[in-house]
């Protein structure tokens, strides 16, 4: 029977959900900024490899923060400088200032700030919910990213730009503000303390969270995989408006229908997850998981119109939170508490290095050979990623057998 999430995980679900709704409203907002200004799929590509560049310069540091420092106080910390930071964009495109290194700007400012959060929001699960529950507590936080940050979002992020640009980014500045205030409300009545209390140096607790990770062979092989889907999928969002605008000939204020039939995937994936692994087992759940992102990879580039480039999106969204639902849970199972902030940022250090590559080698790619044969080839490339990975993901659990009949 399952146990009661408690109320400390309600308010932080709440506190990350609405800072969820900032980021989608961003994540819809800001590349539409960028095609108004440009047209060069390298110009507008460099604005997310930006973006992810944060883990590139502060992914591990994020890591050793989140195992030495109170988890809640960096979500709310981080939170509170994305606030900042977005007021001020919104204030420059109300201004008319706004332009492409203006934009970069705000992409590398949210990229430095958003591994603390990130690290700290997955590290901090294990203190809030049984380990039973984890599966439970991962999909009700998918579910809320689905809706808010991949949904209601992009789409009021996109169709509010549409009327007033700088809109959005208050919005999203508000939004911010709001999750850091929920946080550091629940932070203050129970702060929780830093999982490690060693006296180690933070080149030495790295080095413990890089040797667990490499000596796991299924997280090594999780990291790795995630990394060529990242590679893949950060290039395909970085010219995404391209591709609705150009391709499938839609205007602008259709950008956020897109980011919807993703969001739809991903709210049917995470109700999912917790089912299908228990009927499909973790393992075979997160091999599909990349056969599925190498199909609808495919598909966008050989079918880019109608009924076909959005089911490519919904695909997407089912099968991206069905694998992050499972591999958290794995993760936070397996790894002990103390090591988690650091094996996390490892793992998802490994895993968002490939972002800022695959959206510049995407954007000069699409710009030589064109989207299509560019979606195609990083389908291809995800196919042979799931052949890979067979074997060494062969110690993650399989299909659960079922429980013996009583006896007569």
């Amino acid at each position: 029977m399952a146990q009661p999430l408690g109320r400390r995980f309600w308010a932080v679900w709440l506190g990350s959900s609405v800072s969820y709704l900032a980021e989608g409203l961003l994540f819809g907002a800001l590349p539409l900024l960028a095609a108004t200004l440009t047209r060069d799929p390298r110009l507008i590509s460099i604005t997310d490899a930006l973006n992810q560049a944060g883990w590139l310069l502060l992914g591990l540091a994020s890591g050793v923060a989140a195992d030495r420092l109170p988890r809640l106080h960096l979500m709310w910390a981080s939170n509170a400088i994305r606030a900042l930071a977005a007021a001020v964009f919104a204030v420059l495109v109300w201004a008319g200032l706004a332009g492409l290194p203006t934009v970069y700007a705000l992409g590398f400012v949210l990229g430095l700030a958003a591994p603390f959060f990130d690290n700290a929001s997955s590290s901090v699960l294990p203190e809030l919910v049984e380990e039973t529950e984890f599966g439970r507590a991962n999909s009700l936080t998918q579910m809320s990213l689905a809706l808010a940050g991949n949904l209601l979002g992009p789409m009021v992020g996109t169709l509010v730009f549409v009327l007033a640009p700088a809109a959005p980014f208050g919005f999203a500045a508000l939004a911010f503000a709001a999750g850091t205030l929920i946080t550091a409300w629940v932070s203050r009545r129970a702060p929780g303390r830093p999982a490690h209390t060693g006296t180690q140096s933070n080149l030495e607790l790295l080095r413990e969270g890089f040797s667990y990770l490499i000596h796991h062979r299924v997280l090594r092989t999780l990291a790795v995989s995630v990394g060529v889907v990242n590679f893949v999928s950060s290039g395909v969002i970085a010219v995404m408006v391209l591709y609705v605008l150009e391709l499938l000939n839609l205007p602008q204020s259709a950008y956020g229908l897109v980011m919807a039939a993703f969001a739809i995937g991903a709210l049917a994936g995470a109700l999912a997850s917790v089912p299908l692994v228990r009927w499909c087992g973790e393992r075979a759940t997160v091999l599909a998981s990349i056969a599925g992102f190498a199909v609808a990879s495919i598909v966008r580039g050989a079918v880019p119109h109608g009924v076909g480039a959005f089911a490519a999106f919904v695909l997407t969204g089912f099968v991206s939170m069905a694998w992050t639902v499972t591999v958290n849970s794995y993760r936070q199972r397996v790894v002990p508490s103390a090591l988690l902030g650091r094996v996390t940022a490892v793992y998802r250090m490994t895993a968002f290095i490939a972002m800022p590559l695959g959206a510049l080698v995407v954007g000069f790619t699409s710009h030589a050979i064109g989207l299509q044969a560019s979606y195609v080839a990083g389908g291809v490339l995800l196919l042979i990623t799931a052949a890979l990975a067979i074997r060494p993901l062969a110690g993650m659990p399989g299909r659960p057998k079922p429980a013996p009949l009583p006896a007569d």
